[in-house]
């Protein structure tokens, strides 16, 4: 097991230091005591001596395994036996443990060989002023291979490249849960017995991975009699840098031969999966993924923007605009309107006006609802229903703001707020960028004006050739990928142009934070990136509030965003999540937690 990752400081490192700091709990040295041992363990072994799990029931989760080492990198190796392949062994037995159960499971390897990564972005700590304020940075290093993390080790180290790889397949996936399997060795034959490490210096590892490595180094002790070696807050690489929860564990000595044997015993490694899926269910029996940040929400889109509404707007609202929750394209340059005109945005069917909706509608008892887009989106019926839901007359109530298509609506919109020297240019094709530049959007009264890749759609330069007096500056939401270098080119030989993108949405989402909330204290409002209602009607009370609008997937944050955080967490506040379950999982609560790397509880 690879002892040289990060260590908290003034922690030791090295073989020689975890065997003096974890002693051991069965004193090897009492001849009879490991003959008692010797006895029980081959019992047990041999499917003879059972004993009994204490694992509650629990929901299935998706639960990532690591079978650490692997391909280039063996790890322990002792009598012919190497750790990779005992690590491998191991978590197949608890991968078929938690199938069994229902679990989902995806794994890191499933065969001895582990991908060469090559170089690939990887976490490290620098200190760019040289005044020891340390900062983490996400990024290549241009060194892969076989090197020593440090001067002061004196032996080569697996690169962070393939640490990373592992970390990045669970992240991807959208693991609730990463569980790393290692054996242990020592340069004392007598050294045996079980340990589990968790990382420590966030809440999220200091409550969820801590209790999770607790109650799993129990049940595997219990599932096994190994010598119980306790549970430690070590911060390797790959439970620091997973997103999620985790813990690795080590399942004995490769260099003792009594734990040797037993890993190498098909019954044996069957009770030690049993016991390491024990202590996960009963972990998540006790449905540890609980909210951390207020979350706005409904239990439907419709209910969620209504929610939204009724916190952002409690005493009612003079005037409600009304969208389409089905299709995002007329819907995308609604925000600064609904600064313009201080109104909240309800979301509709085409044809049908939710409930929800229609009982907001009442409450908010607005004295003009203005739909935003065409017939196809918010039809006559669904007008007339809204009027009779706010007690409007729906000739002299209800108004509507929509052109030929997207583009078009999206210049009528723009076309009834107050003058600006400054407008958001967006792609009309794909909705993230456009909610991630609303909240600073309607902050500011820019209008958003849509456009495709090919080339700035006819409609928006129409209306941006109407004002070319008055404009002074484009800013263009995305990459090339996005809106093409054509496209911004035209807009650059019409006013002075500036892109800000990332190489997807979310370091797009990411760009307009450090762009636009660059300094002082930031309160993000946190919504989906996979669909865009949730998004779009928080950029409404994001704007209202001088907060922006940060895009997550359901179980998934960006490395890049973690960095963000990790580095700007001084001046994060609170986050507020914006949708259900389905959109925003419990657990990402935790992973922006354990992204900030701080302890919430730490009244210090």
């Amino acid at each position: 097991m690879l002892r040289v990752q990060h260590q908290r400081p003034g922690r030791e490192t090295g073989e020689a230091a975890y065997e003096s700091s974890s002693p051991m709990h069965v004193r090897a040295s009492s001849q009879q005591v490991r003959l008692i041992l010797g006895v029980l363990y081959t019992l047990m072994a041999l499917g003879i001596l059972f004993i009994p799990s204490s694992a509650d029931i629990a929901v299935a989760e998706d639960i990532f395994i690591d079978p650490g080492h692997g391909g280039r990198y063996p790890g322990a190796y002792y009598a012919g036996v190497s750790e990779a392949s005992v690590n491998l062994l191991v978590s197949l037995a608890v991968r078929e443990e938690l199938r069994e159960r229902g679990h989902n499971t995806n794994m890191s390897r499933t065969t001895s060989a582990f991908a060469d990564p090559g170089d690939i972005p990887t976490w490290h700590y620098w200190d760019p002023d040289g005044d020891d304020i340390h900062y983490v940075q996400y990024a290549k290093d241009g060194r892969t291979g076989i090197y020593d993390y440090s001067p002061d080790e004196d032996s080569g180290s697996i690169p962070y490249d393939d640490l990373q790889k592992r970390c990045d397949l669970a992240n991807d996936w959208g693991a609730d849960l990463f569980v790393s399997i290692h054996a242990n060795a020592s340069t004392s034959s007598s050294a045996r017995g079980l340990e589990t490490y968790h990382n420590w210096d966030n809440t999220t590892d200091l409550l969820l991975s801590k209790q999770l490595a607790e109650l799993v180094q129990q049940e595997i002790v219990i599932a096994t009699g190994m010598p119980d070696r306790k549970v430690d807050d070590v911060g390797y690489y790959v439970i620091r840098w997973s997103n999620m929860p985790g813990i690795l564990i080590e399942t004995g000595f490769l260099s003792n031969a009594l734990d040797r044997s037993f890993l190498l015993n098909p019954t044996f490694r069957t009770r030690m999966a049993e016991g390491i899926v024990n202590g996960i269910e009963r972990f998540l029996a006790t449905d540890p993924f609980q909210p951390l940040n207020e979350r706005i929400m409904g239990a439907t889109r419709y209910g969620t923007a209504v929610a939204v509404a009724q916190e952002g707007w409690p005493a009612g609202a003079d005037t409600v605009l009304l969208a389409s929750g089905e299709n995002w394209p007329d819907s995308l340059a609604a925000i600064p309107l609904s600064t313009e005109l201080n109104a909240p945005i309800l979301l509709t069917q085409s044809s049908i006006l939710p409930t929800d909706t229609a009982n907001a509608l009442g409450a908010l008892a607005p004295s003009r609802i203005v739909i935003v887009g065409g017939e196809a989106a918010v039809g006559s019926e669904v007008a007339s229903a809204a009027a009779a839901a706010a007690s409007l007359e729906t000739s002299t109530g209800v108004a509507r703001i929509a052109g030929h298509d997207r583009y078009d609506t999206a210049a009528a919109v723009a076309t009834t707020l107050s003058p600006s020297a400054d407008v958001i240019v967006v792609s009309g094709e794909a909705f993230p960028d456009a909610v991630s530049a609303s909240a600073y959007a309607g902050r500011m009264g820019f209008p958003v004006l849509l456009t495709r890749r090919s080339g700035i759609s006819t409609p928006t330069l129409s209306w941006l050739d109407e004002r070319s007096g008055d404009i002074d500056r484009a800013i263009v939401v995305g990459g090339s990928s996005v809106i093409g270098d054509g496209a911004f080119a035209q807009l650059q030989n019409r006013m002075n142009t500036t892109r800000v993108w990332g190489s997807n949405r979310y370091t797009t989402n990411l760009a307009l934070i450090k762009r636009f909330w660059p300094i002082g204290e930031v309160s993000p409002m946190v919504a989906t990136a996979d669909t865009f209602p949730d998004a779009l009607v928080a950029g409404t009370l994001a704007a209202k509030q001088n907060r922006p609008i940060m895009l997550l997937g359901r179980k998934y944050l960006n490395p890049y965003q973690r960095e963000w955080l990790r580095n700007d967490a001084d001046r994060i506040g609170d986050f507020t999540m914006i949708g259900g379950e389905q959109a925003l999982d419990p657990l990402m609560d935790w992973e922006l937690d354990k992204g900030l790397a701080r302890n919430r509880f730490d009244k210090d």
